[in-house]
């Protein structure tokens, strides 16, 4: 093949490759914002799991100060009931000493409970509010995870259409100027650019003269200076159009 054959094929190509650029871009964001959302749904049902054992830690809490409440109140009932049967003043002033300490148990007791229910009655709200978030954010991820396996499904269908012919370029050029190509438009998006009045269309910027005359000749493959894309000179493509059309008027004449 000519080198104006392999480059009107690597422009055809890269035009492909520009193409599918904004879809493989959008292939790659959409997995990311599901992924993120998840990332948000796993957090709050970690907050959840922490909330609900703070709860259950609380409750038994205060089911036992509870029961350390009535032991204490059983406490004093007997002892009033000693203070009755008291023969002497010594007798009287142990079992004084008794309810005096069952009653401090008492208070000490009540307050730690009264403490725990308030706390209880915190996280319960806190609970409430962050399981209807969970939820809420639950509907929204299996949403997105719906509209994203359609948007990608269609992607991909755009996708497979706007490569159509690309393998069929790629054998036209030489691997190491495929494997160049390739290596620039990772760094460039496009790994072609034409001249046109002696500018890359790539960078912008002026490609050398006898980068030109080469081309014009059609004597060698080039690439620019500024952007090490490979060139092309634009009216090759031009004539390209020109042919197919005048071919398509022959054929329908």
């Amino acid at each position: 093949m000519s080198v104006r054959e392999q480059m009107v094929a690597l422009a055809k190509l890269g035009r492909i490759d520009a193409s599918t650029h904004e879809l493989d871009r959008e292939l790659k964001e959409i997995p990311k914002e599901v992924d993120q959302l998840r990332e948000s749904v796993s957090l709050l049902e970690g907050l959840l799991s922490r909330e609900r054992t703070q709860l259950e830690e609380a409750q038994k809490l205060r089911e036992q100060q509870e029961a350390a409440i009535k032991e204490a109140g059983d406490a004093v009932s007997r002892a009033k009931a000693k203070s009755v049967k008291a023969k002497n003043t010594r007798e009287a002033d142990a079992v004084e000493r008794e309810l005096e300490v069952s009653r401090r148990t008492i208070k000490e007791r009540e307050v730690e409970r009264d403490r725990l229910t308030a706390a209880i009655a915190q996280v319960s709200t806190s609970l409430a509010q962050h399981e209807n978030e969970f939820n809420g954010l639950r509907e929204v991820l299996s949403t997105k995870q719906a509209e994203a396996d359609v948007r990608i499904a269609e992607l991909n269908e755009k996708r497979t259409q706007a490569l159509t012919g690309r393998d069929e370029l790629a054998v036209l050029i030489p691997r190491d100027i495929l494997s160049r190509y390739d290596a620039i438009r990772g760094r460039r998006h496009t790994g072609v650019a034409a001249v046109r009045n002696g500018i890359c269309q790539g960078c912008r910027m002026a490609v050398r003269p006898m980068q030109s005359i080469v081309l014009q000749r059609e004597e060698g493959v080039e690439r620019c200076a500024h952007c090490q894309r490979f060139l092309y000179w634009a009216s090759w493509l031009d004539e390209e159009k020109d042919n197919a059309a005048l071919e398509a008027g022959e054929n329908n004449s």
